[in-house]
């Protein structure tokens, strides 16, 4: 009975050879977990043996793969980012390890339980194991505060537990992400904490919200360092539940993540200069749909933006270059921006799109050698009907979109020498010569600025015309900084969110 049990638990062992390893173990097989489970089987078929030598050599082979299991699952644990591979196989090692040291020959009472064991076990290490990473609480669901137009005078304030890794306007008011691998949700109004959730020793490798704020999107990657596969838990925004998880592709940043409100579109590479746009269902965890370019035209890469409630895809052809505006649900083309080409050209065809955080406007600025003319090449359009709100000036190449406003923006050696709202009104720089953040809402245009005292102020300019204000704002001495922000290079962010404006270092 006792050679039964271990060659039951060796079984258990060559399965989780197969079961999913997380961020941390994204190959199958895993070299690690295989050669544990054939020491497993060759402890188990060393067990039926009746030498002496035979007895030792099983215990000896299961000892070490019950040792090694052990450290594998403390090992993923404490990445952050664990599968249920490496849970399932310590059960069935240890298991093993007991079956090989039992005296011989063993009885169906002793043989009957451990068996029990094994089975529980191992459904406890499929259904169970993963979330052991996982520190968290939740929150009832409200209803969202309105976005904030206007700084106060009455900030509050909240001490993070790690440092601040990024911040984004979400659910009831803004989300932040820390250095220990926690994302905690602020309410907007008040500043107490809503939920939290953390994977300690994971890195948050992104924070990117829905255009509507109903979800957030946190990317973790393993703490050992691995870059390959990235573990992607879809939460809800307003109580914290998660939503989804799943495995995604090495995220470097939240550049490169641009979900509607439904989906979130990834790029497959093709071959020659063309991408397969895929789209993954967020609450679902499924794969939507797919879309590649037509025959005879290709789809160039370009860093992802997205509608509310569109998916954004480049297309070059001979007659023609693209922005189409794929619907997030059924991936068929909604919209074509499109500019006529005259003279083909091997030339790279770049593009550049960018969204609104609400996701109702883009942005786009086109560059190909073998346009007919420059005309319409920047612009900003409706994200939901392609509709043109405005043309951009073509030798602005930097453009923002940071609110529902775009800003076109000339720049000199990285210095900024004239900008422009969308509607034409010049931005005035001299009020601000020390940007450190910035913002935009329906009816201003706000910058977080340095003061020559080493203060802050928040410096708001009227989209009507109407005169400006400059609001001072206390600010903490300033000690050692590294790094900076997720979502950019600089160390401040200016975020509109529910209930108030967010200043963050």
């Amino acid at each position: 009975m006792g050679a039964v049990v271990a060659v039951l638990a060796a079984g258990c062992a060559v399965l989780a050879v197969v079961l999913p390893g997380g961020a941390v173990r994204p190959d199958r097989p895993d070299l690690e977990v295989a050669l544990v489970a054939a020491a497993s089987v060759l402890a188990a078929l060393l067990t039926f043996g009746k030498s002496t030598g035979a007895k030792v050599s099983a215990l000896v082979c299961a000892t070490g793969a019950a040792g090694w299991a052990i450290y594998c699952l403390s090992a993923d644990l404490g990445s952050g980012t664990p599968g249920s591979s490496t849970a399932v196989l310590a059960v069935a090692a240890v298991v093993t390890l007991v079956a090989a040291g039992l005296p011989r020959p063993v009885r169906w009472w002793l043989a009957v339980p451990l068996v029990v064991v094994l089975a529980a076990g191992t459904v406890a290490a499929v259904t169970v194991a993963p979330g052991l990473a996982v520190r968290s609480t939740t929150a009832p669901a409200v209803a969202a505060p309105p976005l904030a137009d206007r700084v106060t005078a009455t900030p509050w304030s909240w001490t993070p537990p790690s440092p601040v890794r990024d911040v984004v306007a979400a659910g009831a008011g803004v989300a932040v992400a820390g250095t220990a691998g926690e994302v905690t949700a602020l309410d907007g109004p008040t500043g107490t904490v809503r939920w939290t959730y953390a994977r300690p020793g994971a890195h948050v490798r992104a924070l990117v919200p829905t255009p509507d704020r109903l979800l957030l999107l946190a990317v973790f990657a393993p703490g050992d360092g691995v870059e390959d596969r990235h573990h992607l838990a879809v939460l809800d925004a307003f109580t914290g539940a998660p939503v989804q998880e799943t495995l995604i592709d090495d995220v470097h940043g939240p550049g490169l993540l641009a979900p509607t409100a439904t989906v979130l579109p990834s790029l497959t590479y093709l071959g020659d200069n063309d991408f397969r746009v895929d789209a993954l269902d967020l609450r679902g965890g499924s794969p939507l749909w797919s879309w590649k370019a037509p025959a005879g035209c290709v789809s160039p890469f370009a860093l992802p933006a997205s509608g509310r409630d569109v998916v954004l895809a480049p297309l070059l052809c001979q007659d023609r270059l693209s922005v189409l505006g794929l619907d997030e649900r059924t991936g068929t083309p909604r919209w074509e921006h499109r500019l006529p080409v005259t003279r083909p050209s091997d030339e790279k065809a770049d593009f550049y799109l960018r969204s609104s955080p609400g996701g109702g406007t883009v942005s786009l600025s086109l560059r190909y050698s073998g346009l007919a003319s420059g005309e319409n090449a920047d612009v900003v359009l409706d994200a939901a009907t392609g509709s043109l709100l405005s043309t951009m000036d073509p030798k602005a190449p930097k453009r923002i979109t940071i609110g529902p406003v775009a800003v076109s923006e000339r720049d000199e050696s990285g210095k900024v020498t004239a900008a422009t709202l969308d509607g034409g009104r010049a931005v005035d720089l001299a009020a601000c010569p020390d940007r450190r953040a910035q913002a935009t809402t329906p009816a201003a245009y706000l910058r977080l600025c340095g003061s020559p005292g080493g203060g802050m102020v928040v410096h708001r300019q009227e989209l009507d015309g109407s005169p400006s204000s400059t609001l001072p704002i206390s600010w903490p001495p300033v000690g050692e900084l590294s790094g900076g922000l997720l979502s950019g290079s600089g160390r401040h962010a200016l975020v509109t969110a529910g209930g108030r404006y967010r200043v963050v270092i």
